[in-house]
């Protein structure tokens, strides 16, 4: 859309569909944006465990499609989200901090996100945990 200077808001759960039609995507689970970033790097190399979850279940070609891979646990109803990160019930690599408080989306690399587990790591690197 840039050669015509404008965007539109598509709202789907069709990856395909986005990976058509997008330069640019924002993950978002129970209502809030978990990871922002141009459709390549979201889709082979999300930061998000549940950007990584949703592209996991996706099914390849000559994949059994009677056991298609899926997200653990539950998704909460929209007036029951959990404190902390919508996603920590079921997430495989959830911390304390995740229950408690609510991460903001931060630059990391490629995507900006919104995950302790990736700030913690961020902060491992540069030495500072």
């Amino acid at each position: 859309m840039s050669d015509y200077q404008t965007a539109i808001l598509l709202i789907t759960h069709d990856m395909g569909v986005i990976a058509e039609t997008a330069d640019r995507v924002a993950v978002m689970y129970a209502g809030r944006v978990v990871e922002i970033g141009s459709v390549g790097k979201c889709g082979r190399r999300g930061q998000h465990p549940y950007t990584r979850g949703l592209m996991g279940s996706i099914p390849k070609v000559g994949d059994d499609v009677e056991h298609l891979i899926q997200i653990d646990g539950a998704k909460p109803g929209l007036t029951e989200v959990p404190l902390g990160c919508a996603f920590h019930p079921r997430c495989g690599v959830a911390m304390e901090v995740c229950r408690q408080d609510t991460p903001l989306l931060q630059r990391c690399e490629h995507t900006e996100v919104a995950c302790w587990q990736v700030v913690k790591a961020r902060a491992e690197v540069k030495g500072e945990a």
